[in-house]
């Protein structure tokens, strides 16, 4: 998959622009708060239907614009070219269009612009909570697998019926009946994301722990543990339902399931949720992400395009060498203060609201 064309209008400090991209390493280089990050937020805004930093759409909107804003990229794979495009209306309303079709349902977006996103906020993976390291897998896993996607909105809207039953009714007869109807269906979805994960994270282990060595010369070892309580089939986590249902009676909550999920990330065998040092975790993080552009590959037959924000500065020599040397032959966004000498690449100077192609 190669991005070959970016265009914006009206979008966060952008009046406009229009970039072409290299299949190779595109460095986007200039002075903090120059829109560096705005350009690759652009892209994700395209890949996965909304911004990697601005929770509300209305958010994208240059200021002072009154008529919305608009962001259009455009990739080609080995097989078609298309469009996407995502509008922001001055109501805030989004609309998302593939070849100016409108897309109905944003499930319908995921996988035709692959992308995997890394800034040094997503060090979280690792050290920060369950649900980050959730977000993580579901995220790769839904631009893989379009019923991966759907199922996941399924199990999440019973889970709230579920817990809506449990805090309204407080018992009786009544929670009983209704929990029997949700929890049917609920396992049935649960159980699909279970063992969608679990394959996914048993194909990701190796291919990260490559990375992982690549990256620190082998000094240490990579090991990856999905961690659930919600069982390996559709019986055993109905069981274990049926087994926590006072509890959740109680507790008027859902104590069980693969909302619960976590991923045990280690190196040498430490925890590097717990333990690990700041920079262990941050290459984890980074070999973890490398290593699920090899997955939706081998999955997909297409390179995702991989965008690097901000990341040198957190990266020592050795492990700067490591990246460029991991990132050769696919296509990369590397955003950066000061730009890296690098043979082949192609370099953008983001300054005074213009994007600048060297």
């Amino acid at each position: 998959m190669y991005l070959e064309r970016v265009t914006a209008k009206d979008f966060l400090s952008y009046t406009s622009f229009d970039v072409a991209f290299s299949d190779g390493l595109n460095v986007i280089y200039g002075m903090n708060a120059a829109g560096k990050t705005n350009l690759a937020d652009a892209v994700y805004l395209s890949s996965l239907g909304r911004s990697s930093r601005h929770p509300k759409d209305k958010d994208l909107i240059k200021w002072g614009a009154e008529n919305g804003c608009s962001v259009a990229c455009t990739v080609k794979t080995r097989f078609s070219r298309h469009t996407v495009e995502v509008t922001v209306g001055a109501d805030g309303k989004k609309r998302v269009y593939i070849d100016r079709l409108p897309v109905k349902r944003i499930g319908e977006l995921m996988g035709a612009i692959g992308t995997v996103f890394f800034a040094p906020s997503e060090t979280k993976l690792v050290r920060g909570a369950p649900e980050d390291r959730r977000r993580f897998v579901d995220i790769a896993l839904s631009q893989q697998n379009k019923s991966y996607f759907y199922t996941l909105k399924r199990y999440s809207s019973l889970l709230k019926q579920r817990n809506k039953v449990l805090k309204e009714y407080r018992g009786g007869a009544m929670t009983e009946h209704y929990l029997n109807i949700v929890d049917a269906d609920l396992v049935q979805a649960g159980a699909y994301v279970g063992k969608c994960r679990r394959a996914f994270i048993a194909e990701l282990e190796s291919l990260a722990a490559a990375r992982h060595a690549a990256m620190t010369g082998g000094k240490e070892k990579l090991s990856l543990k999905y961690e659930s309580d919600a069982g390996e089939s559709a019986a055993e986590f109905g069981e274990k339902l049926r087994a926590s249902r006072a509890n959740d009676m109680r507790l008027e909550f859902t104590g069980v399931g693969v909302h619960r999920d976590d991923l045990k990330i280690a190196v040498g065998g430490v925890d590097l949720r717990k333990f690990g040092s700041q920079g262990q975790q941050r290459t984890a993080a980074l070999s973890l992400k490398l290593a699920e552009t090899d997955v939706f590959e081998l999955r997909t037959g297409e390179r995702p395009i991989l965008i690097l924000d901000d990341v040198l500065s957190e990266l020592d020599p050795e492990r700067r060498e490591g990246l460029f040397a991991a990132v050769k032959g696919m296509q990369t966004l590397l955003t950066c203060t000061d730009p890296p000498e690098i043979s082949g690449a192609k370099y953008y100077h983001v300054t005074d609201g213009k994007i600048i192609r060297e």
